[in-house]
This record gives C-alpha cells, sequence and structure tokens, in this order.
C-alpha cells in the first residue's frame, strides 16, 4: 500500500469512516518496514498517528477499562516519532511498553501451577448412524468409516473429511460431531463444505447430501465456508430456534444457550435468517450481524467489528468491551471448568485479547490486574 493510500486510510478511520476491510489494510500496513523518503510526508505520517494515539487514550480513559496486552502479533512495532500500538482490524487498542513486554514474556517462564489446567485443543466425538462413536482426538489418520455415499477420513491436520464413492447411497444417514468443553474442532462435508465447531458444540449432518437442500443442526458457535450449489441451498438449523439459508458463502453462528442472543454475523456472500418463534426474516450483507433475541425478534448490526466475531476460530481471545460475566464463560468453555461465585459478582469490564494456548493460571494472572482474585481448585474456578 502506497504512504498516500495509508495516510488516506489513517484520516478515513479517524474520522470513524473506515470499513472493517479498510481496517485490515491499515494493520496490514503497520506490520511492513517504513518507506518515506519525503521529510514532509513523514511529518504528516508523524502527525496523523499522534492524532491516532490521542484518540485512542481518550477512548480508554473514557471507558476506565484494564487494557490486557495481546503479545503475540508482530505488528506492534515503533513507527517514527509517535509510538502507536494499534489493533485496527478487532477495533480493539492497546496501549503497549517495555515494562508490559517483558510483564507477559515471562509468563511462559512463572513456575507451573499445581492445580493448573491447560488449554483446549482439538477434541471431538463422531457419533455415527448406528450409535457407535469415535473418539477423533485418539483416532488415527486415515479411512475411519464409510456411512451412506461417503467415506469418512481423519486427515493428517487432525481435521475430518467426508469423501464420496462413486456408488449412490442406498438411503440417507445421519451423523454427529460434538465438542465438549476444552475442544474444538474442523472438518469437511461430502458436498465440500467446510465447518470450524468450537467448544461445547454440536453438528448433526447427512454423510452425504441429496435431495433439494443440504440442511444441518448446530447447537453452539460454528463457523461455515459453505460451497457454492445454486440447486440445493445450504440450510443451518440453529438449536431449533431459527435457520440460516445460503447458496455459497461464509457465516458464523453463536448460538449457546447461556448467551442472550444467537448471532448470525456474515462474512462473505448473503444469507438468510429466519426466526421459527416469529417467522421473521433478514437479510444479511457482508460485515452485518443478526441478533436473535428470546422472544424470535431479529435485529440487524452493522459494520460488526469481524476480527472479534472471528477471534475463537483464530487461536484468541477478544475481551474488547466484555463484563467478567462474559470472560469467565469463554473461559468456562475453553478450559472445561465450572465458574463460582465467591460472593457478589463483581462489576468490572475488560478490553483487549490474548492468546487461547496460555494455561488457565497464565490468563487469570493478566485478568487479576483488574481487581479481582481467582482461585483453582480441581475442575472449579472460583471467583473472590
Amino acid at each position: 500500500m502506497s504512504n498516500q493510500k495509508a495516510l488516506a486510510l489513517l484520516q478515513k478511520y479517524l474520522d470513524g469512516k473506515a470499513t472493517f476491510e479498510e481496517k485490515a489494510l491499515i494493520d496490514k500496513w503497520y506490520s511492513l518496514p517504513e518507506n518515506i523518503e519525503d521529510a514532509a510526508a513523514v511529518d504528516d505520517l508523524n502527525m496523523r498517528k499522534e492524532q491516532l494515539y490521542q484518540q485512542i487514550v481518550a477512548e480508554m480513559n473514557k471507558k476506565e477499562a484494564i487494557i490486557v496486552p495481546f503479545y503475540k502479533r508482530s505488528f506492534f512495532r515503533v513507527a517514527g516519532a509517535a509510538t502507536i500500538i494499534i489493533l485496527l482490524s478487532i477495533g480493539a487498542f492497546f496501549i503497549y511498553n517495555n515494562k508490559q513486554h517483558n510483564e507477559v514474556a515471562g509468563l511462559k517462564k512463572q513456575k507451573p501451577v499445581s492445580n493448573d489446567v491447560a488449554p483446549g485443543g482439538n477434541k471431538a466425538i463422531l457419533t455415527l448412524a448406528d450409535g457407535s462413536t469415535i473418539v477423533l482426538d485418539n483416532a488415527v489418520n486415515g479411512s475411519l468409516a464409510e456411512q451412506g455415499n461417503s467415506k469418512i477420513v481423519k486427515l493428517n491436520n487432525g481435521q475430518l473429511a467426508y469423501n464420496t464413492l462413486n456408488e449412490k447411497p442406498t438411503e440417507i444417514v445421519y451423523n454427529t460431531i460434538s465438542t465438549p468443553r476444552g475442544g474444538q474442532y474442523q472438518l469437511t462435508l461430502a458436498d465440500g463444505s467446510k465447518v470450524w465447531l468450537n467448544a461445547a458444540s454440536t453438528l448433526r449432518f447427512p454423510a452425504t447430501f441429496s435431495g433439494s437442500e443440504r440442511k444441518v443442526e448446530l447447537i453452539g458457535e460454528g463457523y461455515f465456508e459453505v460451497a457454492k450449489n445454486a440447486a440445493m441451498p445450504f440450510k443451518v438449523d440453529v438449536a431449533g430456534k431459527g435457520e440460516v439459508e445460503v447458496l455459497g458463502t461464509n457465516f458464523n453462528i453463536n448460538a449457546y444457550s447461556d448467551e442472550a442472543t444467537i448471532n448470525t454475523t456474515l462474512l462473505e456472500g448473503k444469507v438468510k435468517v429466519t426466526s421459527v418463534t416469529s417467522t421473521t426474516s433478514k437479510f444479511l450483507n457482508p460485515g452485518e450481524q443478526a441478533q436473535q433475541k428470546l422472544n424470535g425478534h431479529i435485529v440487524v448490526k452493522t459494520n460488526v467489528a469481524i476480527d472479534e466475531v472471528m477471534a475463537w476460530k483464530n487461536g484468541i481471545f477478544n475481551f474488547n468491551n466484555a463484563t467478567l460475566e462474559m470472560v469467565l464463560r469463554h473461559l468456562s468453555r475453553w478450559y472445561d471448568v465450572d465458574i463460582i461465585f465467591n460472593g457478589a459478582v463483581p462489576q468490572r469490564t475488560f478490553g483487549g485479547e490474548m492468546q487461547k494456548n496460555l494455561n488457565l493460571s497464565q490468563v487469570l494472572r493478566i485478568l487479576e490486574r483488574n481487581k479481582v482474585q481467582f482461585r483453582i481448585e480441581g475442575k472449579n474456578l472460583i471467583v473472590l
């Protein structure tokens, strides 16, 4: 990206008019080395960055939230005369300094905690049509079974794939893949569509698609990259409360029972979201999110921070403007722990993101900066 374009996008962001695609461009630009020879351009660039810095500081002071550092991304850098650390692609901003860097970098060097909890990983159970089960995280790579007109294969990267055979199926059979708390998994369906399941989620699907539609059932959270087939629309039954219909597109559905709304977020293409309760339907464009409430009413939110929605798939906790209860729901699912409050629920607001490959004690050490204490007792996380 040219320096002139970078300056224009910075100004557009400062005016509050940048799209999430443009924020991603700025993010990429920040990760590249400077290449400006014109001294006036350097001064102009530094002035814009200083404006951005002051805006970030003002926003953080207004929210008075703890800033949780994320310390792996390579785009933390010093640019010119202004020390600016930004993460525009998710809409959350972080002040970064050597003291913080040394502290978080030392997390992995701290002494092991005897009752610590390791992070989750690729774990799932596949239930075949006859009720038999396969523990996928323990299964060897290669062919696992045949269902309908598909051969089920565990790939070398740990993913699951349904490969269509030549002969026609005699009947439609359904399989179910379930991830536990502390688990996630990726699979490719028989039509070539890809699905990523988050922790504590279930997907029921036909081993082979046939007829006039491709229909699956989701409980929990999943990200879909649907193979295009105009003759067979792809439909997702969302926890029996709603339906998402597409031809070929990329979208995320969050339908956990302990969340206030069912959120369908569109990344690419177009989807139709329908509430079973109210029979209301809404069409989404990229960057929009349908929020279905308990009464079935659907509200469409525009200009959604896509990176915040997709953080779970990219190995990140995103706690931007999150309450303590919201944070703990994420930790409960990923570390397979039950949350117990010792007293009233502390009213805290968090901001930022961090890696999901940390042990639970390391995550808690960062969260405790916001005047809340924790204790791990077996499978229980006690909030003090």
